[in-house]
C-alpha cells in the first residue's frame, strides 16, 4: 500500500501525528523550496502518501468559477463531522508550526482552511483531470454540471508543506470528487408511484396442428377410451338367459 487514508465521513480514525515524516528540504529555487509529507504506522512499513476523505459536504455556491486551478470549498453545514474535520485540520497544521518553531526565518503560515461570512472553506488545487463520478446515470459529470443543493464528497491529498522567505504552509490537492445530484436533477417523482416491472415469463413453444390432425386425433382418443372400457367391464348373464340359450341348442345327429 503506498497510501494512508484519513476517512472523516466516520466517526472515529486511528491518526497519530507522531507518526507524520517531514522529508527533507527540497530547493526548487532561490526563494522557494518544499518538504514531502508521510505517513508510516509501523516502522517496518513504507512511508505513505497522505489522502483526507471529507466528509460530504452541501454545495451552496457554484464551485465551477475557480481560478488559477484552486479549488475553495465551503465546508457546510456544520454538524459533528464536519466541525472534527476542521477542528482535526487546525491541530495538523499546528503541529506542523510547531516542527518549524526553531527554524531561523520567520515566516506566515498560511492555513489550507479560510473563513469568509462566518463560513470555513477548504482550498486545494485541481487538476483538468481529476476523478469525477456521480449518482447520475449515463452521463459523464464536470464540475460545470453541479448544481447548488447537490452534495459532493471529496479526497484531498497532502502532499508536502511548502515555504518561501515569508511564508509557509500545508499543500493540499483535489485527487477525487464525487457528485450527489438534487431530486430536481435526477428526475425524482415523489407523487407519482414508479411503475411496477412487468415479469416475463417464459413458456415452451406449442406446435400448431392442422384441423384434420387435430380431428383425428381426437377421434382415435376417445375410441380407445370406449375399447378399454368394454375390455374392463365384465358381463355376467342371469338364470332366465341360460335357460333360453340351453332351449334354443339342437340335438346332435349321429351319422
Amino acid at each position: 500500500m503506498s497510501y494512508y487514508l484519513i476517512d472523516f465521513s466516520k466517526k472515529n480514525n486511528d491518526f497519530n501525528f507522531d507518526n507524520i515524516i517531514i522529508g527533507k528540504k527540497i530547493k526548487l529555487d532561490k526563494d522557494n523550496c518544499k518538504y514531502y509529507l508521510y505517513y508510516q504506522n509501523e516502522q517496518t512499513e513504507t512511508p505513505n502518501e497522505i489522502y483526507i476523505k471529507l466528509p460530504k459536504i452541501r454545495l451552496i455556491y457554484n464551485i465551477s468559477n475557480y481560478k488559477y486551478d484552486r479549488l475553495s470549498i465551503p465546508i457546510y453545514p456544520n454538524w459533528e463531522l464536519s466541525n472534527s474535520f476542521i477542528s482535526w485540520i487546525h491541530n495538523f497544521e499546528t503541529n506542523i508550526q510547531n516542527c518549524f518553531s526553531t527554524n531561523k526565518i520567520k515566516r506566515e503560515f498560511i492555513s489550507i482552511i479560510s473563513k469568509k461570512n462566518i463560513i470555513n472553506f477548504i482550498g486545494g488545487y485541481i487538476a483538468e483531470n481529476v476523478k469525477i463520478t456521480s449518482n447520475i446515470d449515463d452521463k459523464k459529470i464536470t464540475l460545470n454540471d453541479f448544481k447548488i443543493n447537490g452534495q459532493i464528497e471529496i479526497v484531498l491529498k497532502l502532499s508536502y508543506i511548502w515555504a518561501n522567505n515569508i511564508k509557509y504552509g500545508l499543500s493540499s490537492s483535489i485527487y477525487q470528487i464525487k457528485y450527489h445530484g438534487p431530486p430536481e436533477q435526477l428526475e425524482i417523482n415523489f407523487i407519482d408511484p414508479e411503475p411496477p416491472i412487468k415479469s416475463i415469463i417464459l413458456t415452451k413453444p406449442i406446435h400448431s396442428l392442422n384441423c384434420k390432425q387435430n380431428t383425428d386425433t381426437i377421434i382415435n382418443k376417445n375410441q380407445e377410451q370406449i375399447v378399454n372400457q368394454q375390455i374392463s367391464s365384465k358381463i355376467i348373464p342371469s338364470l332366465k338367459d341360460l335357460q333360453k340359450a340351453i332351449k334354443s341348442l339342437k340335438p346332435v345327429e349321429d351319422n
